[in-house]
């Protein structure tokens, strides 16, 4: 499908890429769902007929869910997702929108949520592949990702929330290296994110595609056309900055003069 409403920069259009090029998604599962707003935009931009499982670990969300599962018949689960089924113990975030159930936040004085397994919870409700999972975890998505062996090996591809901050917890490098050994491939980039102390970059999505799916190879990185305006514009702008250069040249001379 052709979808030009939304920008080269959004969260969903990676996917739309993937379907346009023949990825063959069946299944949206959205970890770290909330209201599920995400997946519903999915569903409505992409193919009505994908099927969606929501997940979120927390119970104020259960409601949005719930109405999503009546009136569409997609089903959803509350509870955190990581690297083994039981119960996790996780701070208190300041506002529910950032709960991280990331393992190595787990503090004395928090609460304990439900856990399970993103392979445990995909076989309770027969999810049918390939799917393409999103993650908006808070720092839990190694947790997630070991928790779902069998579910990677039926998935397209994944839209994962990425941190580059320096903090405890999983970082960009470790994601790629869990999903490179796994036949993953990184695939875009997209929504980077910046520091408003400092406005350094501290996360950005990544999405990586299932190499048994991945189109690109077969791909040249240019048409004909546009390898032909490329070579034009490569003309022009290095006239332009050889012009540039002059007057660069007599701006620092002035100023060394000046010192």
């Amino acid at each position: 499908m052709e979808n030009t409403k939304f920008p080269r920069d959004t969260l969903i259009t990676p996917l739309i890429m993937m379907i346009n090029n023949g990825v063959p998604v069946k299944t949206f599962i959205d970890v770290g769902a909330a209201d599920g707003t995400f997946g519903l935009t999915v569903l409505d931009a992409v193919n009505p007929s994908l099927h969606l499982l929501n997940i979120d670990a927390q119970e104020t969300y259960a409601a949005s869910l719930a109405r999503i599962e009546t009136m569409l018949g997609e089903p959803y689960r509350i509870s955190a997702v990581g690297a083994q089924d039981g119960v996790i113990r996780v701070n208190r975030p300041q506002h529910e929108y950032w709960l991280s159930t990331a393992t190595h936040m787990g503090t004395e004085d928090g609460m304990e949520l439900p856990c399970r397994k993103l392979d445990t919870i995909c076989a309770e409700v027969g999810m049918r592949g390939p799917a393409f999972i999103k993650m908006d975890v808070e720092g839990a998505e190694m947790d997630v990702l070991k928790g779902a062996e069998a579910t990677l090996r039926d998935a397209a591809g994944l839209l994962i929330e990425s941190q580059v901050r320096a903090m405890p917890g999983p970082q960009f490098l470790e994601i790629y290296q869990f999903l490179a050994a796994r036949d993953f491939s990184l695939f875009d980039i997209v929504r980077l994110s910046h520091r408003g102390s400092d406005a350094t970059l501290y996360q950005f999505y990544s999405v990586f595609i299932a190499n048994r799916f991945d189109f690109r190879a077969g791909k040249p990185l240019r048409s004909k056309d546009q390898q032909a305006d490329v070579l034009t514009s490569v003309t022009a702008r290095r006239e332009q900055l050889r012009g540039e250069n002059m007057q660069l040249i007599a701006a620092i001379k002035m100023k060394r003069a000046m010192l």
